[in-house]
């Protein structure tokens, strides 16, 4: 019996994947993590969380002593995430991680956070340890997730034995819901779950097991066997020289000869055009590399996530925060959930608004008549204001920079310009065309980058259009 990594994937920054494994393949472990939010600093804590396991004396530790080992290290590892988040300006100040040590065909897994695993046959997946259902109503503190709680946080060791032929998967529990809705087998597996993490919500490993395959011993060569390959093939060259004849071996090797000299040769003369040419080439080549070099990113595209379509006029461009989109229609400012597209909640002002933004948490609403609202808690006012001078609400369709500090994944700023029908994504530095999206209706709002999701809001004609930045670098 043996057991090996099949597929896995752990997009940035969000998730992390790492493994070890003896040559002998009797003895490994394998690490995955995963957050829902994208903060830069993730890869730090992340790396640094590889490199302690890596440094750890986990490959020294035995079978007998693994339990007692992983309670022992996660124990104490939990206040060192717990200080390091601390430090962060997280919502979730915690990870989600799982740890699995193997040992022959026998796994010992410990399980942090959203991380849930499972026994995957071709058509049916069993859940292991934890309970999958009703898993996405949890709390974060009845999650456990590792680093969070200000007390000491349960370590338990899970054992499984791998049967011959049968898959072990990893997976957060935003990858598990929609995983449990799909249809799959065997054949559409690895396709399917690429799918589900493209766009960094999730993260994943397969391992499976497989039995041992039968040494085949090798067979000695005597010498016989050396004498009668050697006949065979000098009785097969008398048997050609025989049939084609005609000094049969001189004339191919003559042939070969002047095919080899018949190319052109440079004459003096001829060297320094032949060089220039070479050099003017390679210079060529050269300002192509450099011109991928200074790109923003390998791959930028625009993409239409989601559209919905609204039975009421839209006046001004939509705003958001982590969890809603806010729509203002005249007078009326509405919440939506981002996930579920539904109305959370509608607050109507004596005004007309201009426009909203998001500071800090707090809604500030622009309206017409010159006052300024500050809404704190969905659609509690925190203060009222009046400005002495009118109020000019800002531009409906104005270009848009967006730089490496709003996107990681880009290694310099790029342009999202809005028109009449479409956007269109410009390279800063070189001017050229990265990326274009055409709509169907007039483009009549554009919200700014939203860094949480990667996308836009767009408003086109009395509908909203998600339209997500593709970025891979």
């Amino acid at each position: 019996m043996m057991i090996s990594l099949l597929n896995k994937a752990a997009p940035f920054p969000g998730g992390m994947f790492d493994f070890n494994a003896s040559q002998d393949g009797r003895f490994g472990w394998f690490l995955l993590t995963w957050h829902p939010e994208t903060d830069p600093i993730l890869e730090e804590i992340q790396a640094q969380i590889k490199l302690d396991i890596r440094n750890s004396d986990l490959g020294q530790t035995s079978q007998l002593e693994i339990e007692n080992w992983l309670k022992h290290f996660f124990g104490e590892y939990h206040w060192k995430l717990h200080a390091a988040f601390r430090k962060t300006a997280m919502r979730e100040k915690g990870i989600s991680l799982l740890l699995a040590v193997l040992f022959d065909q026998e796994l010992y897994i410990v399980e942090f956070g959203r991380m849930l695993c499972g026994l995957l046959e071709k058509s049916s997946l069993q859940p292991v340890g934890r309970s999958w259902t009703n898993f996405h109503v949890k709390s974060l503190d009845e999650m456990a997730l590792l680093g969070m709680s200000e007390t000491d946080i349960p370590v338990r060791v899970r054992r499984l034995l791998l049967p011959d032929n049968k898959r072990f998967i990893a997976l957060p529990s935003t990858t598990a819901d929609s995983l449990f809705k799909l249809n799959y087998d065997y054949a559409t597996l690895d396709t399917l779950m690429q799918s589900l993490v493209e766009d960094g919500s999730g993260a994943y490993f397969i391992l499976e097991g497989k039995p041992k395959l039968a040494v085949k011993r090798r067979p000695r060569i005597h010498r016989y066997h050396i004498s009668a390959v050697l006949i065979i093939l000098i009785s097969l060259i008398a048997l050609a020289y025989m049939r084609y004849g005609n000094r049969w071996l001189e004339s191919t090797g003559r042939k070969v000869k002047l095919l080899l000299t018949s190319k052109n040769r440079l004459t003096v003369e001829q060297i320094p055009d032949y060089l220039n040419i070479r050099s003017q080439t390679i210079r060529r080549q050269l300002q192509k590399i450099e011109q991928y070099a200074n790109q923003p990113a390998r791959h930028v595209k625009l993409v239409q996530a989601w559209q919905t379509d609204l039975n009421f006029l839209i006046t001004a461009a939509p705003a958001f925060d982590t969890e809603n989109i806010y729509i203002i229609s005249e007078s009326n400012l509405m919440a939506f959930d981002k996930k579920s597209k539904k109305l959370q909640w509608k607050r109507a002002f004596a005004s007309n608004i201009m426009e909203i933004e998001v500071i800090r948490g707090n809604l500030i609403v622009f309206l017409d008549n010159g006052q300024l609202v500050s809404l704190k808690n969905r659609d509690q006012t925190a203060w009222i204001k009046t400005s002495p001078d009118n109020l000019s609400g800002k531009q409906d369709l104005s270009p848009l920079e967006i730089s490496s500090e709003q996107d990681p994944r880009l290694n310099a700023s790029i342009l999202v310009v809005p028109a009449e029908r479409g956007m269109y994504v410009y390279d800063v530095s070189s001017g050229s065309l990265l990326s274009d999206l055409r709509f169907d209706r007039k483009l009549q709002y554009l919200s700014g980058y939203d860094a949480y999701e990667n996308c836009f809001y767009a408003v086109v004609a009395d509908g909203v259009y998600c339209v997500t930045l593709d970025i891979f670098n």
